[in-house]
């Protein structure tokens, strides 16, 4: 990657009050990973169901990455994080999730060993967040490079239950019956019983 310049913004409003261009050498990363990409079927059904698929992407990966510490003893920070709706090498969008240090050190690796858990409670952690739009207990990121946008919680959602071989319909203004959750519930159960 190359830092390209920096901003300047209020602590408090996020104003913008300035910024800079800076001239950087180039800054390789060669490190471990995993990624998940979403069938060809499930991105139309996300764009057909007018939901934003880059902020469904964007979204999977800043869930998954604050549940991967419950799966890999590793704090968010020690994992970083792609998500892209076209990636050169996949050809499809794709979503990745790394080690943040060079060589790696194993926590994508557990992830992707865990990886149906880490989707089901990211899943859970999502679907059971109160919020409308997304919040920080959700789908936002404190250490965001593009400032938490694009974000759509419908669309991760779908993606997630997609990922996790199950259908659903979006609902209005993001909300989620009981009975999902219940369902939800069960399914990590299930899962979690299946790897003790």
């Amino acid at each position: 990657s190359r830092v390209t310049g920096y901003i300047k913004k209020h602590e408090f409003s996020g104003q913008v009050l300035g910024g800079e261009s800076l001239s950087l050498p180039e800054e390789v990363l060669e490190t471990t990973g995993m990624w998940f990409c979403p069938s060809q079927e499930l991105v139309e059904k996300v764009k057909a169901a007018g939901l934003d698929l880059m902020g469904g992407l964007h979204a999977t990966e800043h869930a998954a990455i604050a549940l991967l510490p419950l799966f890999a003893m590793c704090d968010r920070g020690d994992v970083g994080g792609l998500s892209i709706t076209a990636h050169p090498q996949t050809q499809e969008p794709t979503v990745f999730i790394h080690d943040a240090y060079q060589g790696g050190v194993g926590f994508a690796e557990r992830g992707y060993e865990r990886s149906e858990e880490l989707l089901a409670a990211t899943l859970e952690a999502v679907v059971s967040c109160s919020c409308e739009n997304g919040c920080p207990s959700c789908i936002h990121s404190p250490k965001c490079s593009n400032f938490n946008r694009p974000l759509d919680k419908e669309a991760a959602i779908m993606l997630l239950y997609g990922l996790l071989g199950r259908d659903y319909e979006p609902q209005t203004a993001g909300s989620v019956t009981g009975m999902e959750k219940q369902n939800l519930k069960r399914l990590l159960g299930r899962l979690k019983g299946a790897t003790a």
